[in-house]
């Protein structure tokens, strides 16, 4: 059974939408449904407007969208003033709070995101004040100043968050671009 030209066309744009909506919404892989439709498209019609070209500048255009994910957070993050413990903790705490927040928890990947972050933060901060006070004689900052350290490299990991969603959702109409150019030319 063929799919005629117009309605294929029309429901690889309608996934390809999604897609940039997907890019703004934590869990959901808009930039790989984009790339995913558009090798979808050139498949069924035999490779002959979208090729090798246009398949792997989507695809890139895809990998620079998990970079941009990854990039942002850390680096709000250190701009927020946390540690690379504190970083280290906030990516990981982010990635375990969406999928946790999305699956079991029933807050949702957003709030699960936030929270997670946070938590992973103040866990990433926390430890590594311990042991520099093992290390030390010094005093470590009373619970109200780490507290406050670790809400402001929050902060900044949100500011950061941010940034990446403009980023992939730029990315992902980048995406949406190309392959629109493609069939035009």
């Amino acid at each position: 059974m063929e799919i005629p030209d117009g309605l294929l066309l029309g429901i690889t744009l309608a996934v390809m939408a999604l897609g940039v909506l997907g890019s703004i919404l934590p869990v959901f892989p808009g930039g790989p449904v984009i790339f995913i439709a558009a090798l979808v498209y050139g498949y069924l019609t035999g490779f002959e407007q979208v090729g090798a070209v246009a398949l792997t500048i989507i695809g890139g255009l895809t990998l620079l969208s998990f970079a941009a994910d990854l990039w942002g957070t850390a680096y709000g993050t250190r701009r927020g003033g946390a540690s690379w413990a504190g970083t280290l903790g906030g990516t990981v705490g982010g990635i375990v709070g969406t999928v946790a927040g999305f699956l079991f928890l029933g807050i949702g990947a957003i709030a699960g995101l936030l929270l997670g972050t946070l938590a992973g933060i103040f866990i990433g901060e926390h430890l590594r004040r311990e042991r520099l006070r093992e290390g030390s004689e010094e005093n470590p900052l009373d619970p109200r100043e780490r507290w406050r350290r670790t809400r402001r490299a929050a902060g900044g990991a949100f500011a950061g968050w941010l940034i990446s969603l403009a980023a992939k959702f730029a990315l992902a109409l980048a995406s949406v671009a190309v392959f629109v150019l493609t069939l035009a030319f």
